[in-house]
Order: structure tokens, then C-alpha cells, then sequence
């Protein structure tokens, strides 16, 4: 399934780059189109961080994300790290006690706060603009004078971006003006993004948040739950490996990603693709197949006395067609990714021994069966306990199918 997320340069007053508003597109079509605020928080984070490189969309500057009231009073600004992004805080946010509160929090722990399409005259919203960092005001629809005494008010304490400036004399006076920062068509429409994205199963997410709610979550309960799904696996790994948590310590387990994210955090990006909502899966019987395979090499690794290191083998399996799937090339995709050095290079094609029993596994089903006869012969096996072992994934894989039909049920 393809995803979009559409991005519009910010510009200082040298016409350097500042960062880059964060829009959502609900298709290729590169406009908004009406939705809930949430829903669209939720769709634009979820596929920035968690489908595309965030890294790549803000290009070592700063991204500007719209946060609605739900998600400030939340915390979720906190998915992502304070040094990459800015805080927009919608016009339609109610200025209460706990929005305040919410944005004081942020504030203290280093975040910065824009607040978003300036209303003039409105009432109840001062404390807002004392913690604000940047004013965003809308300079081909706002009154010059109504502009001119919001700068000259705050001018030393705030830093002011002028939205949809839209041709060479709003630039020019919005410069005289004074203002900072500067955006809109007159330098670039917002460009589009695009990616291919896995489906996940909602299933798999109501299990996870079922086990992450009790008063002791069991981890080890939570990754197996989500390493039989192929999307959410991913995606879990993605956010472990996001600007926010870094990646010094390559991840070899799903069950270290939960512990590298933490339960709360866990909890937080599962509530965000719950309300992206659930995709079908354009490519179901690659996804199938990827699993069939992650379960026949976890089964090798146990057959030949390799248990200790199970979990690299599952991973190379569900992970050997991402390339396929998200159609980019499978070095991007590991080099976004928190895997073992070894996984990644099996998964790049050296032939180390876990990339030795995945080739082992193509040539099953392709049908390449002196490759298969070769592998079974190194590895002290037998033509009729590989054709079981396969037989066992196959049968794994159909039970995982057969849950998730009768919990649609």
C-alpha cells in the first residue's frame, strides 16, 4: 500500500533552510482533504517515523508537526526527540488548565512550541503565547497593523514565521515587517512523499495493548505476540530505532526493542496506528511466505544446535522480503533497522550461515533441488526432516491465519 506524507520548506531571513512543515495526504493527491485532526496527527506520525525516514524528511533540520488538544494533553509530541522537531499547537486547541500544563511539561523538558495559523483578538490565549516559541501567522490574510503590533509586542521574546507568503512583494514586506522565518508558495508547494507500506493486523495490536495494560506486563508474552506480525514487527523495530532512541546497540531480539522503547512508549505507538486504522495488505502472500520462512529458519537454528541465536534466524526470514514489499532496496531499508550486524548481512546477501539457510529456503521453493540437497548434507540433515521442518512452518503459519479469521469472526 502506498503512503504520503507531504512536506513545505521553511526559509530564515538569508533564505536558509529552517526545517520543514510535516503535512497529511490521505492519497497522491497533494492537498488536505477533510478529516478528523487526530486521525491525521496519528497518520502523519505514524508514517514519518514509522514507514518513511524522518531523518531524510527534515534533512538534518526540524520537522513542524500539528499537534492536536488530545495528543498535547497525551504527550505524544514525546515519540519523537526535541532537538528534531517543533510543537504546532492547532488554532482549535481550547487553552485549559491541562492543554497549560501539557505544554509547561514539554516546554521545561526542552521542546519548542509554535502556535499555529495566529487567531488576533482571541481571548483566554495568553498564557499560550508566554510559552510559545514561534508565532505562525497566516501574512496574506491577517490585517498589516494587527501583524505589525503582535511584532512589535513580542518581538524580543519570540520568533515569528510568516505562513502563505505567496509572492515576491508579501516576501519583501513580511522581510521589512520583520518577521523570521518564512513559508508558502512563493518558495514551494508542499512536495509529496511517498513509500509502500506493510499492513498490519488490528489483532495483533488489541493483544499487545491487552498484555501492556495489565498491572505486570509479561514482555517476552508481547514480543511474541508481534514477531508474528510481520508489519508490526517491523514497525516496532523502526520506532526503536528512531532518532529518539538511537541505535549504539544493534537490537537482536524484538523482546530488546520493547525494552529499548519501554512499555509506555510501546503503548503510545500502538494507540497511534490504531487510529491510523487498519490497511489491507497489497502483497498478503509475500507477507505469508515471509512468515513461512522466518518460522523454518527459527526450526533450522534448532535442528542443528544454533537455538541460542533463534531469534536472528526468525528475523532473516520475515524480514528476507522487505525489499519486495516496500519496494526500496533492501540497504535502505536495513540501514533504517536496529538488527544484528549479522542479520543485516545476511539479509544483504553475504553468505554467512544465516544467509546460507535462507538461500537454502529459496531454493526449496523454487524448486532447486541440488542447492537443497547440498545445504541438507552440510548441515547433517535429512531430505525427509527438512521436507517435516518445512511442513511444521507451513502449518505454524496456517494457525496464525486461522486465529485471526476467527477473531474477525
Amino acid at each position: 500500500m502506498n503512503i504520503y506524507v507531504a512536506r513545505q520548506p521553511i526559509f530564515d531571513r538569508k533564505m536558509n533552510l529552517y526545517g520543514y512543515e510535516l503535512l497529511y495526504r490521505k492519497n497522491d493527491k497533494n492537498f488536505f482533504q477533510e478529516t478528523d485532526d487526530n486521525q491525521a496527527t496519528a497518520s502523519l506520525l505514524a508514517n514519518s517515523v514509522l514507514v518513511i525516514d524522518f531523518d531524510e524528511l527534515i534533512e538534518g533540520t526540524r520537522g513542524f508537526i500539528n499537534f492536536p488538544q488530545a495528543f498535547l494533553t497525551h504527550q505524544l509530541p514525546r515519540l519523537l526527540p526535541q532537538q528534531k522537531i517543533i510543537v504546532e499547537i492547532l488554532e482549535r486547541v481550547e487553552p485549559g488548565r491541562d492543554v497549560i500544563n501539557a505544554c509547561q511539561s514539554l516546554k521545561d523538558d526542552g521542546y519548542s512550541l509554535a502556535l499555529d495559523d495566529f487567531i488576533f483578538g482571541r481571548q483566554g490565549y495568553e498564557e499560550l503565547i508566554q510559552l510559545a516559541d514561534l508565532i505562525k501567522v497566516e501574512f496574506s490574510r491577517a490585517k498589516i497593523k494587527d501583524q505589525l503590533h503582535l511584532i512589535n509586542q513580542y518581538k524580543k521574546e519570540k520568533v515569528f514565521l510568516a505562513e502563505k507568503v505567496e509572492t515576491m512583494q508579501d516576501y519583501q514586506l513580511a522581510l521589512a515587517m520583520g518577521y523570521d522565518l518564512f513559508q508558502g508558495y512563493f518558495f514551494s508547494k508542499p512536495v509529496l512523499v511517498n513509500a509502500k507500506e506493510i499492513g498490519f493486523q488490528e489483532t495483533s495490536l488489541i493483544r499487545v495493548l491487552k498484555e501492556l495494560h495489565r498491572p505486570e506486563p509479561d514482555l517476552d508474552q508481547i514480543a511474541k505476540i508481534i514477531q508474528l506480525d510481520l508489519g508490526l514487527a517491523y514497525k516496532l523495530l523502526r520506532a526503536a530505532n528512531t532518532v529518539q532512541y538511537g541505535a549504539k546497540y544493534p537490537i537482536k531480539s524484538i523482546r530488546q526493542a520493547l525494552t529499548r522503547l519501554g512499555a509506555k512508549e510501546t503503548m503510545q505507538w500502538i494507540h497511534v496506528m490504531l487510529l491510523k486504522g487498519v490497511q489491507k495488505l497489497d502483497n498478503a502472500e509475500l507477507v505469508k511466505l515471509s512468515l513461512i520462512r522466518g518460522k523454518m529458519l527459527s526450526l533450522i537454528a534448532n535442528e542443528t544446535g544454533n537455538n541460542a541465536n533463534e531469534s536472528d534466524y526468525f528475523i532473516t526470514g520475515i524480514f528476507s522480503s522487505l525489499d519486495r514489499i516496500l519496494d526500496h532496496s533492501m540497504d535502505k531499508i536495513v540501514g533504517s533497522l536496529p538488527l544484528d550486524q549479522e542479520v543485516k548481512n545476511a539479509l544483504l546477501g553475504d553468505r554467512n550461515e544465516l544467509r546460507i539457510c535462507l538461500d537454502a529456503v529459496f531454493a526449496f521453493e523454487q524448486a532447486q533441488w541440488e542447492r537443497v540437497n547440498t545445504f541438507i548434507d552440510e548441515h547433517k540433515l535429512t531430505n525427509d526432516r527438512f521436507m517435516a521442518l518445512y511442513l511444521k512452518a507451513i502449518k505454524w503459519q496456517r494457525a496464525l491465519s486461522d486465529q485471526d479469521d476467527h477473531t474477525h469472526q
